[in-house]
């Protein structure tokens, strides 16, 4: 699988691969971060050396741990062959003690040909500021060449809110994490849409999901999930979505649901069959088959649109005593997070496995990125997947 763009790099694709690292360093996610290096990637991150994914992940998980209110620009300053050099500026709060720091520094960068970042090399001084001394995010500090490359969408006004919240965060207003506590017994992993149609590339949607599904390693880490849970007895549901040919006989329907309808996502012969339905866009992904059909996994009734208000997956939940939800799935921002906003709503707590799901990026927007944002205001707290992987392990 290659990460576009690949070398050797011109200008634009060289500002398109400084952007990306940009998105995906503000994400804060460790493990979505991971995923742009190669596997044996070699970092020098100022005076620490070392090498591979799993040593970037947790360099990143300590990190983001000790600097709170973290908001970074990179800016393209130079590129030859598969060699790219940035300069970058980030802002941060000392978990320890409260001080604000503008962290002023380069880094240069190695990409193999697949397009991963294979070496890594950093330097970099912190600079103690006052809190109401903060810029990064505010487009007046944007550097000209950063100005002309911005993305002019909903997104750009997403990174400048979630800058402006992270600077009230400096009076003390930053979003609080209740987090959720594994319980034997009272906790569940639910899994919405877990189907071809969504996370394979025989998938209808893959052309539009296929990018976030791939950065992500959403496959793997649903089945990690899968694999944990089923490990430690943590039971184990799936809200699938189906259509059957009565549901085409809907007067209206919303823009997605339209579109769904008419390229024949998640359709079914009829309630009663399963005729052609194996190995078909509505089927389990193949990998999943045997933590879902293993006869102890719920799958719920099929919700019709995206939250399981239509479907008995809070039923089943509450007739087996389940009041905690480990959510992930498909599709971020549709699906999943209408199923997290519900669960909420019903009571239960929830916390959201952020790498363990993705969405389309169409015209009008990163469906993922959008989600990210609703995941943190709303649920009790949002894990990776080795994040909700130790917990579940620990709980036993």
């Amino acid at each position: 699988m290659q990460r576009h763009p690949l070398p050797p790099f011109t200008h634009e694709s060289a500002l398109a691969k400084v952007q990306a690292a940009e998105d995906a360093w503000n994400s804060r996610d460790p493990s979505r971060v991971a995923q742009a290096y190669t596997p044996d990637s070699v970092w020098r991150n100022r005076d620490e050396f070392f090498e591979g994914r799993e040593a970037i992940e947790d360099f990143l998980s300590k990190k983001w741990s000790g600097e709170l209110h973290y908001r970074l620009v990179k800016e393209l300053w130079a590129y030859a062959g598969n060699r790219i050099s940035v300069r970058f500026e980030y802002e941060w709060q000392s978990a320890k003690n409260g001080q604000w720091y503008r962290t002023h520094g380069n880094e240069h960068w190695q990409f193999d040909a697949d397009g991963y970042m294979e070496r890594r090399d950093m330097s970099a001084n912190d600079i103690p500021i006052n809190a109401n001394d903060r810029r990064i995010g505010l487009k007046i500090n944007k550097p000209k060449e950063k100005e002309k490359t911005m993305k002019k969408t909903y997104m750009a006004l997403l990174a400048t809110m979630l800058a402006a919240i992270d600077l009230y965060g400096a009076a003390g207003a930053a979003l609080p994490d209740p987090g959720v506590e594994i319980v034997p017994g009272r906790t569940a992993l639910v899994i919405t849409d877990p189907q071809n149609d969504f996370l394979s590339p025989k998938g209808v949607t893959w052309g539009v999901v296929g990018k976030s599904v791939t950065e992500n390693n959403t496959v793997e880490n649903i089945e990690s999930l899968f694999k944990a849970a089923k490990a430690n007895d943590i039971p184990v549901f799936i809200s699938p979505h189906y259509y059957y040919p009565t549901d085409h006989g809907w007067h209206f329907e919303g823009a997605l649901e339209k579109l769904m309808h008419n390229i024949g996502m998640f359709d079914r012969k009829g309630a009663l069959t399963t005729e052609g339905f194996e190995g078909s866009g509505p089927d389990w992904l193949a990998r999943y088959k045997p933590y879902i059909n293993d006869g102890e996994t719920v799958v719920s009734s099929p919700h019709k649109v995206y939250g399981p208000e239509t479907n008995d997956l809070v039923l089943q939940l509450r007739k087996r005593g389940i009041d905690k939800v480990i959510l992930g799935g498909m599709s971020a921002n549709l699906c999943t997070e209408s199923h997290m906003r519900e669960l909420m709503e019903q009571g239960f707590e929830v916390a959201v496995v952020s790498d363990a799901t993705a969405a389309a990026i169409v015209e009008e927007g990163d469906g993922y990125q959008s989600a990210l944002v609703n995941f943190r205001f709303i649920a009790n707290t949002v894990w990776t997947t080795k994040q909700a992987v130790q917990k579940i392990e620990d709980s036993k």
